[in-house]
């Protein structure tokens, strides 16, 4: 389902509590939120209208609760969301992903793997990528959402065959 960047920003308030309806009833807090326009408003109102339209959110009073599916699309935008930072100086250790992903979960092979690519890792073989970043932590959290942990395999290892190609492909310092 495709929201907007004020939608997503809806959802994300939502989860942690905070009460929208009341910008409405107290011009305070509509000027700390910045809602200093009718225009904004306007917008901001439409937006919750929609979201409570499409099941996303439940507005209960001067309270917006998250619905299963708002809780659902909240966890895809964190998915999203995960980067592996690339640190100044490489620790001369490659993180390796290795997956066997039954066809029943083909989509989620498919997904992870596009994941994989937009992390920015490089493939060896067909179902054995490799990045010079930490990034465990990452993996786990996209492996774990997509319910494909039992199949995934993260190594570390400090040398590869064939791994100046590799040091070429990913621009990193070769001193030693």
């Amino acid at each position: 389902m495709r929201l907007s960047n004020n939608q997503k920003e809806i959802l994300k308030m939502a989860q942690i509590g905070l009460v929208f309806a009341s910008v409405f009833v107290s011009p305070k807090l509509t000027e700390i939120l910045l809602l200093n326009t009718r225009q904004k408003k306007y917008r901001y109102k439409k937006n919750l209208k929609l979201l409570e339209e499409k099941g996303i959110i439940y507005m209960a009073g001067e309270r917006i609760k998250l619905t299963e599916l708002g809780l659902e699309l909240l966890e895809t935008f964190k998915i999203d969301e995960l980067m592996i930072i690339r640190p100044e100086i490489w620790d001369k250790v490659w993180h390796l992903v290795s997956y066997d992903i039954p066809e029943s979960k083909k989509k989620e092979r498919d997904y992870f793997r596009h994941k994989l690519i937009k992390f920015g890792f490089y493939q060896i073989q067909d179902s054995l990528w490799v990045i010079p970043y930490e990034c465990k932590e990452q993996i786990a959290i996209l492996t774990q959402s997509c319910g494909i942990s039992p199949h995934v395999a993260y190594l570390k290892t400090d040398f590869l065959p064939g791994q100046a190609r590799l040091v070429s492909f990913f621009q990193l310092d070769q001193e030693d």
